[in-house]
């Protein structure tokens, strides 16, 4: 092969990476955040219930109930329409689930991935849920 064949396979196959790269880029911008569906209230105050009672068994059972917190922000998802994979899942589940399972300190990891579900819980059951939970958490102290 020639000098001058060399450099024109060269320059396509840059060419053709340049290109891929672009298609790639170009779709992981369309993608975006997924559009998610609201949750109807008796889904909303049944998560809600069911997330006073894991906070509740923390102190008695933590790797049970970071276990509990986990399925139930995954159910979430998947009732609000969540594309389930890994790399698409928020960056609260993917902190949470690091710490609750791989911490140094499993007490303190499991504490901090149970913050994590909680922030996510919030934000994925909506904030009409959380005025209306306001009131019963005073009520209780």
């Amino acid at each position: 092969m020639d000098t001058g064949t060399l450099v024109m396979v060269l320059v396509v196959a840059l060419v053709v990476v340049v290109l891929l790269l672009l298609i790639r880029a170009a779709g992981v911008g369309r993608r975006g955040r997924p559009q998610l569906r609201p949750l109807p209230a008796e889904s909303r105050d049944r998560y809600i219930n069911d997330w006073d009672e894991i906070e509740t068994k923390f102190v008695d059972a933590p790797e049970q109930a970071v276990r509990e917190a986990e399925a139930l922000v995954m159910s979430v998802l998947r009732e609000r329409g969540h594309p389930l994979t890994e790399r698409d899942l928020p960056t609260e589940m993917q902190r949470a689930h690091k710490l609750g399972y791989m911490s140094k300190d499993r007490t303190e990891g499991m504490r901090q991935a149970l913050l994590h579900y909680r922030a996510l819980m919030e934000r994925m059951v909506g904030p009409e849920a959380q005025a209306r939970r306001e009131p019963r958490r005073r009520e209780m102290a």
